[in-house]
């Protein structure tokens, strides 16, 4: 007699090995801890550096701007930014020392120079020092009471929530686990709002001095702050 059922049995031994190598597949994923979950993120004892990559919405009177922002930082009062656009395009790259600052457009070959509060109030609504925007982004706390004279508010079991100084505020919406180091800050000063969402952050790798040294290429043009603070955030 014939037998019949072949192309069945087939389907059902495909079944069976397909249904096994992603029983194993999950498994294995399981097993070597691919899981979703949030990041923990620890301090080092000692920070004496940072570098990382945030979120950075502005809102002030001139409108409503948001960058892709790349930070590098250097205690106790060096930073570097470089502002991205939507689609990734370089636009923006600010020194900020304890005094000077300096603002250069790529894309227009132009860059202006000068105290750093006038830039950080334009972005702010009052100054912040690059120093306090890095003890603030590195939860040094003490430090930034004691040196920064920020008045800090503390939950019950004190932990930081925010701070004020001179009318510039700060409050930490959201903090990487186990709650050392903020994730998303926001400032506020009367109309002005900034929120700053950080998307990864590192401490004390290396860092080449002259990447917070204003070095430009042949070529750029001075501006005036008023002329240059009606480009930097288009």
């Amino acid at each position: 007699m014939p037998q019949g059922g072949g192309k069945e049995r087939g389907k059902q031994r495909n079944g069976f090995y397909f249904g096994g190598i992603l029983l194993i597949f999950t498994w294995i994923l399981a097993s070597t801890g691919c899981r979703t979950g949030p990041v923990r993120l620890l301090p080092p004892a000692e920070i004496q550096n940072l570098a990382g990559q945030a979120s950075f919405l502005l809102n002030g009177p001139d409108g409503v701007f948001r960058f892709r922002l790349g930070f590098y930082g250097r205690l106790p009062g060096e930073a570097r930014l470089e502002l991205f656009d939507p689609i990734g395009r370089l636009r923006t790259v600010v020194w900020l020392g304890p005094e000077l600052a300096t603002l250069y457009l790529p894309s227009e070959k132009v860059y202006w120079q000068g105290e750093s509060r006038v830039l950080t109030s334009e972005v702010f609504g009052r100054e912040l020092k690059a120093g306090e925007l890095l003890r603030i982004l590195s939860g040094l706390w003490t430090q930034l009471a004691e040196e920064d004279g920020w008045v800090l508010q503390l939950d019950h079991q004190g932990n930081v929530l925010g701070g004020e100084r001179d009318g510039l505020l700060f409050t930490l919406k959201e903090k990487f686990p186990p709650g050392l180091l903020p994730k998303t800050v926001q400032f506020s000063s009367g109309v002005y709002t900034v929120r700053m969402k950080v998307l990864r952050v590192s401490f004390n790798r290396k860092q080449e001095p002259s990447l917070f040294n204003p070095v430009l290429p042949p070529g750029v043009k001075q501006l005036g702050w008023e002329e240059m603070a009606g480009r930097w955030k288009k």
